[in-house]
C-alpha cells in the first residue's frame, strides 16, 4: 500500500489527532491482474470451444463419408452378384415358366393338379420379377440428363399405376434437367408403393429453393421411425409380396441425380415420400 497524505485534525485544545490516507496499490494491481486473467481465460475457452466444434463436425463428416463409401462398396458387390445371378437364372426360369403355363392350360380347371400348376406359374412369375428388379438395380449406374417437363413426366408415370392418384403440378417448373426414363421409374415405384400402402394417393411436383420437389403421400399405416432409413436398403421389405428393391432403386436413381429422398409421417396419417433433386 502507498501512504498518500498525513493531515492533522483538531478535536480539542489538548488532544490533536492525525488522519493517515492509504491508497490500496497492491489491491488494484491484483484486481487488474485478475481481470486480465479472466479475459484471457474467456478468450481461450471460446477458442477451445470453437476448435472442439470444428473437430466434432469434421469427425461427423468423416464418419458420414466412411458410411457412404461402405454403402457404395456394398452396393457395388451386390450389383456384381445380382448381375451374375440374374444372368444364370433368367433363361432356365423362362423355360420353367413357359412349360408350367403350357401344363396349366392342358389341365382342366378346378382340380388339384391345375391349382398346383397355377402355383408353379405364379412362383415363376415372382422369380422373374425379382430377376428383372435385380437387373434394373444393377443398371442404375449411369444417367443421361436433359431438359424434361417434370409435370408431363409425372402424369405419364401415374397413368401406368393401378389406382387413383391425385396430381398437383400447379407449381411445377416448365423444365428440369433429368434422366426422364429413370425418374419415370422412380415415380412409378413410389406410386406403386403408396397404392399398396393405402389410398388416397397424392403426388405433388413443385420447385422450391432451387430444388425440384417430388412428393408422394398415402394414407396407409405409415413407416415406423426405426425403419425410415432401412426401407431404402436393398431387400428390406415389410410386405409379404415384393422383392424389397423398389425403394432401393428409387434412392439410387435420386442420388445419381445428386438429390436426396426421405420418408416422413403424413400430417393426415400415412407416409410422405419426398425427393429433392437439384437442377444440375
Amino acid at each position: 500500500m502507498e501512504l498518500r497524505s498525513l493531515r492533522r485534525m483538531k478535536t480539542g485544545p489538548r488532544s490533536p489527532r492525525f488522519v493517515i490516507e492509504i491508497e490500496p496499490v497492491q489491491a488494484n494491481q491484483l484486481r487488474d491482474a485478475a481481470t486480465l486473467t479472466l479475459g484471457v481465460g474467456g478468450l481461450a475457452s471460446t477458442a477451445l470451444l470453437g476448435v472442439a466444434f470444428v473437430l466434432i463436425r469434421r469427425e461427423a463428416r468423416r464418419q458420414a463419408d466412411a458410411q457412404a463409401r461402405e454403402r457404395e462398396r456394398r452396393l457395388a458387390s451386390l450389383g456384381e452378384m445380382s448381375a451374375v445371378l440374374a444372368h444364370e437364372i433368367k433363361n432356365p426360369l423362362a423355360s420353367l415358366k413357359g412349360n408350367a403355363q403350357l401344363l396349366a392350360r392342358m389341365l382342366p380347371g378346378g382340380d388339384k393338379p391345375r391349382a398346383k400348376a397355377d402355383r408353379v406359374v405364379d412362383e415363376a412369375m415372382r422369380l422373374e420379377q425379382l430377376t428383372n428388379d435385380l437387373l434394373q438395380f444393377v443398371r442404375t449406374g449411369n444417367i443421361n440428363r436433359a431438359p424434361v417437363d417434370p409435370a408431363a413426366l409425372v402424369r405419364d408415370a401415374a397413368g401406368h399405376v393401378a389406382g387413383e392418384v391425385t396430381i398437383d403440378t400447379s407449381r411445377a417448373p416448365a423444365a428440369w434437367s433429368l434422366d426422364a426414363g429413370r425418374i419415370r421409374q422412380v415415380v412409378i415405384n413410389l406410386l406403386d408403393n403408396a397404392v399398396a400402402a393405402g389410398p388416397p394417393v397424392a403426388v405433388t411436383v413443385r420447385r422450391e429453393r432451387g430444388q425440384l420437389i417430388l412428393e408422394v403421400a398415402d394414407r396407409g399405416p405409415g413407416v415406423p421411425e426405426d425403419d425410415r432409413d432401412k426401407i431404402f436398403e436393398p431387400f428390406f421389405t415389410g410386405k409379404t409380396q415384393g422383392t424389397g428393391l423398389g425403394l432401393a432403386i428409387v434412392r439410387r436413381v435420386v442420388e445419381l441425380h445428386h438429390g436426396t429422398i426421405a420418408v416422413y409421417p403424413h400430417p393426415g396419417g400415412g407416409a410422405l415420400f419426398r425427393a429433392e433433386i437439384p437442377e444440375s
